[in-house]
């Protein structure tokens, strides 16, 4: 029956033409709406706490692991009260994660535990026999037990595409999270590969040897410093404020707001630049991008008593892990594959003479007299290192009339005719 199930499934993500996205947006809940997503939520965390109980339980006493199958038959819509399928998903979720601990525990790696933590509150899940719509509103089914939830149906997003959807806490604000099944996009054509650089400065340069793309990332540095500014600020007068006054919930309460509105600014900066980077390797038919990933700066810069305040605070707020997985999730679509590499003397050593110098400033010098965009050289060496493990000498520096400049802003440039055009 299991063999049967599995197979089932793999049919079913085969007939499946498109490609699965995620579509977010914040619940505007009314008190009795946001009573009833608290007591999912809460019941939701229940059942997941009595996954846990049942999984250990059987290994302690029986030293056997129990399967989903098993555990579908301890818990259903009258033990707790959500719909069938939200059960189905949350006690899948419990067997997918020991499943993926198992076999990454059989390769060597320990430090994965298998689950083991209460929950107060868990996201609540709808797979698609859970989800109804009468054309302007979606309802969720909750089961017999729970009223169902009803929220208007977003424009942009067509029912007949809806997979799954689960609510989601963020923010002291409710999301749902909505998976949709959108056009196939088309596919990478090509054989070449591209090296990427990632910096505070230059957001991302990549090289794939002849042509290159530098996109700026000054727009989310300002962005970042004004936040660190404005904390301090903020902080400052919530710590003078009595513990409990009305005064400084409003201060923490302006604060929160802030940090959301400078999170949606963040977000869409990196989104565009990562669109950047997706119609770049399009257009130069790459088909695998190297990208260096700069761990190693951030550590050493830690290390060093000697480092100024300002840069480590810089490195800190550095926010190149979303905007490498912003990459991958779109490359991805793209069949484009990303793999990322270390990037340890990229941006010093001289691709014409093998030799390694550290830069002072953005232009590149060697001694043997070759000089370019450190950038640039930074990403063509990680290229050169992914494909033959080494640096190799004799290389031609890359030239700037080859060199594409590509920005975001947030706000539009007002032409000479007085008409607004937004820069992305």
């Amino acid at each position: 029956m299991e063999l049967y199930k599995k197979n089932m499934k793999e049919q079913k993500k085969k007939e499946s033409k498109g490609d699965i996205i995620i579509r977010k947006f914040p619940l505007r809940l009314t008190s009795e709406e946001r009573r009833l997503v608290d007591t999912l939520r809460k019941e939701a965390a229940n059942l997941w706490n009595d996954c846990l109980d049942l999984h250990w339980w059987l290994y302690d006493v029986y030293k056997v692991w129990t399967s989903a199958s098993e555990k579908k038959k301890w818990y259903n819509a009258i033990t707790h009260k959500l719909h069938s399928q939200t059960i189905q998903s949350i006690i899948e979720l419990h067997e997918e994660t020991c499943k993926r601990t198992r076999a990454l525990r059989s390769k060597g790696e320990k430090q994965w535990r298998y689950p083991w933590k209460y929950k107060k509150f868990f996201t609540v899940k709808y797979k698609k026999t859970a989800i109804k719509s009468n054309g302007k509103k979606l309802i969720f089914s909750n089961g017999k037990q729970q009223s169902s939830l009803v929220i208007p149906q977003p424009k942009h997003i067509d029912f007949h595409t809806i997979k799954s959807a689960e609510i989601v806490w963020h923010k002291d604000q409710y999301w749902m999270h909505i998976a949709v099944e959108v056009p196939k996009q088309k596919q990478a054509q090509g054989k070449k590969a591209a090296g990427c650089d990632l910096g505070l400065i230059h957001a991302a340069v990549l090289s794939d040897g002849k042509s290159h793309l530098i996109v700026t990332g000054r727009e989310l540095r300002s962005l970042q410093r004004y936040r660190n500014k404005k904390l301090k600020e903020l902080q400052k007068r919530i710590s003078r404020k009595k513990q409990g006054s009305n005064k400084r919930k409003k201060l923490i309460l302006r604060k929160r707001r802030f940090l959301e509105k400078l999170e949606r600014r963040i977000e869409y900066l990196l989104h565009s630049i990562s669109k950047m980077v997706t119609n770049w390797c399009m257009e130069n038919q790459i088909i695998t991008l190297y990208i260096g990933t700069p761990d190693g700066v951030q550590k050493n810069a830690k290390k060093k008593k000697k480092a100024r305040k300002e840069i480590r605070q810089q490195l800190s707020n550095w926010s190149f892990g979303q905007l490498i997985e912003k990459i991958k999730y779109k490359l991805k679509l793209r069949g484009i594959h990303v793999l990322l590499v270390e990037e340890s003397y990229t941006s010093g050593t001289c691709p014409s003479c093998g030799k390694f110098r550290k830069q002072r400033n953005r232009t590149f010098h060697c001694q043997c007299g070759v000089q370019g965009h450190r950038d640039i050289v930074g990403a063509i060496n990680i290229l050169d290192k992914s494909v033959h493990k080494q640096f190799m000498k004799n290389r031609e520096l890359p030239k700037l009339e080859d060199t594409k400049y590509r920005r975001v802003l947030l706000t539009p440039i007002v032409t000479h005719t007085g008409a607004k055009r937004a820069v992305a």
